[in-house]
């Protein structure tokens, strides 16, 4: 009896021992990411969680739907951001298509995947383009161009509405006066006369010409929006209109023009780099011209800028000019000093811009898994860049390829002004 006593008490050390000598792991249990919990495999790319009370449609770009909820987690799977939001649709033709953009409106503040803080943003779908890339290059040229002041920022992510994966989305900054963003004097609401009515102002020319508040100019007939303030009171409106007619007198009268009295008003620099950008990724837009914006802060020129929109028929390749002889540029390259500046700008831009297909390697590599899915949900019915029916990695290669060409070609327009 003893003797089993004792062959079970060393039995029970040994047991006790190897106990003591496993881990202990305190850690939680991993959760699941958004995208293993719908059984889809993880894309390396942040995700955002919306949820719409009652799982209500966004089915408006008029109504907002208020109190939805928004998670934003990172590249590791964390939760970075848990905010109310509201959320409605975005866009004009955009809006028609089958994968929707969105805009939100935080209910405070709020810093989003290493991007100032804000309330407003935008979740741009991409869906005619088969790089999903064209805004985010362009973007980025803008962002190299000190002369443009400021340009949205953006970063790509997974999307789900009401346990709905919805694809690749651009998460983007909305153009707002701000000072992390068109960092210009807020104009009072009150003010009337003197300096304090001369800004600040964000304009947007576009032939859709749907806001409340706009006008034709006089001379060129271009059809200017207040985008911020959307609502100005008559001496605002009455002070920015009289202004643009002004700057396109001195444009279009020869004797002003001849003492360049356009240049109290356009910042020519910007106009300078924005010219540039767009006539190198070929954006048709700016013909119509359709999201094209200005801003003019209290005291100050009109600037050009920020870039906006550019899915529609970019970074494709034609030896032609675009929009030398739209909106002011058909007076503009007319004044020697003006294509001085240009050349001068272009000097400044090109070792930049030759290294932008370095760029498009680089988001081409972060993007390959979420096109694998992407591509799938959303087939492309449309064919304006002419690569809908190519593979990512084909349609990435024309991109860089038109780009490079084009690069080559606006590097002798330049030079021959």
């Amino acid at each position: 009896m003893k003797h089993w006593a004792y062959l079970l008490s060393c039995l029970f050390l040994l047991l006790s021992c190897g106990e003591s000598d496993k881990p202990i792991n305190n850690e939680p249990e991993t959760e699941e990411s958004p995208l293993q919990a719908l059984g889809l495999p993880d894309t390396g790319l942040p995700v955002i969680v919306i949820n719409t009370p009652g799982a209500k449609t966004i089915d408006s770009k008029e109504d907002w739907i208020e109190g939805a909820s928004v998670k934003i987690y990172n590249i590791k799977g964390e939760i970075e951001t848990e905010a109310s939001t509201a959320i409605k649709g975005r866009g004009n033709t955009t809006w028609s298509y089958p994968k929707k953009p969105y805009t939100l409106k935080l209910d405070s503040k709020t810093e989003i995947l290493g991007m100032p803080k804000h309330k407003r943003w935008v979740l741009l779908a991409n869906w005619m383009d088969r790089t999903m890339m064209r805004n985010d290059i362009s973007l980025e040229m803008g962002r190299r161009s000190k002369a443009l002041e400021w340009t949205p920022r953006g970063q790509f992510i997974e999307l789900v509405i009401n346990n709905r994966h919805l694809g690749n989305y651009y998460l983007c900054e909305q153009i707002k006066i701000d000072e992390s963003r068109v960092n210009i004097s807020e104009l009072d609401e009150n003010a009337t006369e003197g300096e304090d009515i001369t800004g600040g102002y964000l304009m947007e020319l576009d032939v859709y010409f749907d806001e409340q508040y706009k006008f034709y100019s006089s001379i060129f007939s271009l059809p200017y929006m207040f985008k911020d303030p959307d609502e100005v009171n008559s001496a605002q409106f009455d002070y920015m209109k009289q202004y643009v007619n002004e700057m396109e007198t001195a444009l279009r009268d020869p004797v002003k023009f001849e003492s360049r009295e356009f240049d109290n008003f356009m910042e020519l620099k910007s106009f300078a780099d924005w010219w540039i950008i767009n006539e190198l990724v070929c954006n048709f837009e700016a013909k119509h011209p359709k999201s094209c914006y200005i801003h003019k802060d209290k005291g100050g020129k009109i600037v050009a800028g920020p870039l906006w929109d550019y899915d529609w028929e970019t970074f494709t390749y034609h030896t032609t000019e675009h929009i030398a002889d739209k909106l002011y540029y058909k007076k503009l390259f007319r004044d020697k000093e003006f294509r001085n500046i240009v050349k001068a700008q272009w000097n400044i831009l090109k070792p930049q811009f030759e290294t932008i297909p370095d760029y498009i390697d680089q988001q081409a590599q972060a993007l390959e898994k979420s096109d694998a899915i992407n591509s799938q949900m959303w087939p492309i019915s449309v064919d304006v860049n002419g690569d809908t029916k190519d593979s990512f990695s084909v349609a990435i290669s024309k991109m860089k390829d038109n780009y490079t060409k084009r690069l080559k070609w606006i590097d002798g327009y330049i030079s021959n002004l």
